[in-house]
């Protein structure tokens, strides 16, 4: 079990290393956070106007 245990004995430089891709990490998660939060919609260029739809076609009387 102690064997086991030697795998999170690191030396100064590769914990450097380790805390440094955490805080890359961590970053990086919390600005994709922030760009789904604060999504400004697209306003649009122009305003649309409504039209009526057309009349549906009467049918015809001999039908």
């Amino acid at each position: 079990m102690k064997r086991l245990f030697r795998i999170f004995e690191l030396s100064k430089s590769e914990q450097r290393v380790v805390l440094i891709v955490m805080l890359i990490l961590i970053t990086i998660a919390f600005i994709g956070y922030e760009r789904r939060v604060h999504h400004y919609p697209v306003r649009p260029t122009s305003p649309t106007e409504a039209k009526p739809s057309p009349s549906p076609l009467s049918p015809k009387d001999g039908q």
